[in-house]
């Protein structure tokens, strides 16, 4: 009889301790920052949430784009993998997801790197209609391009995420637009690059909520993630974090004093809208 016990025990305390891991998607290369914040996100949605759920591991994946991502999320190659995506229907029908714009949608304000011979020409941009006669640079699998394209803009996608920079300052592309999140980092990183310059005048906006997704069978993971967040904006502690990775590049914007050109997504068509309360208002 004190055997089973012992058995029931030992059985009850393994299951009330086991590790949950996660799997993440690690940096592009040693220059990319834009994925430290996601990271710190999941790490505080877990840390407040292990009195419930118990102790994690972060692992990482092999590196990867969105495109990639998508795939290895449905195929739930990986212990509860999950990546930070852009919402689109397809993500939406076929991906669990925390429905809380992760970035609080200060990507979807889009500022420019502009290539040596477009940045003159770009500061007498007055309509959209000008700026589309601008060719854009994307990288492989954003979803920027789809939006960008339904617009009529001329969209050219490159692989490599390093080699983008060196692309718009040879010449090969006139703008990279750049959320405002993530250019000042940029900005930092290939400043001394010969011929990379930074627009200080325009805006490109659109709606681009960005939230966690996960394999639909990892219910219990994106449960998890989704009350670790949702703990986190309410307690204070997300919008400190936000502030923390990125107030620094949103006052180097100084989005007040440009001129904002703002378009659709009609990626997001049939969302709920109660996203939006979330969104950061320049």
């Amino acid at each position: 009889m004190h055997k089973l016990i012992f058995i029931f025990l030992l059985f009850f305390l393994s299951k009330s301790f086991a590790v949950t891991i996660f799997t993440y998607i690690p940096k592009a290369d040693k220059h990319d920052r834009r994925s430290e914040y996601n990271m710190a996100l999941l790490k505080l949605a877990l840390e407040k949430t292990t009195p419930i759920y118990g102790p994690y591991k972060l692992v990482p994946s092999p590196r990867m784009n969105h495109g990639r991502a998508d795939k290895v999320a449905f195929n739930n190659t990986f212990e509860n993998f999950v990546h930070k995506g852009s919402v689109t229907q397809e993500r939406l029908s076929t991906l669990a997801y925390v429905p809380f714009p992760v970035d609080r949608g200060i990507v979807g304000y889009r500022v420019f790197f502009v290539s040596p011979k477009a940045k003159e020409k770009l500061k007498k941009v007055k309509t959209l209609e000008e700026l589309k006669k601008f060719k854009l640079l994307q990288g492989t699998a954003w979803t920027d391009t789809e939006i960008l394209r339904h617009h009529g803009f001329s969209v050219f996608e490159g692989s490599s995420y390093k080699g983008l920079f060196g692309m718009i300052a040879k010449n090969r592309v006139d703008i990279f637009p750049r959320g405002t999140n993530e250019i000042l980092d940029e900005y930092e990183t290939y400043k001394n690059t010969q011929n990379f310059y930074f627009d200080r005048s325009l805006v490109l906006y659109y709606p681009l909520p960005r939230f966690f997704f996960m394999n639909k069978k990892n219910k219990k993971g994106i449960e998890r993630l989704k009350k670790g967040i949702f703990m986190a904006y309410k307690d204070g502690s997300f919008i400190k974090l936000w502030n923390k990775y990125y107030k620094k590049s949103i006052d180097f914007v100084n989005l007040k004093n440009r001129k904002i050109f703002r378009i659709e997504n009609p990626l997001i068509k049939g969302l709920d809208i109660s996203y939006k309360k979330y969104i950061y208002q320049p």
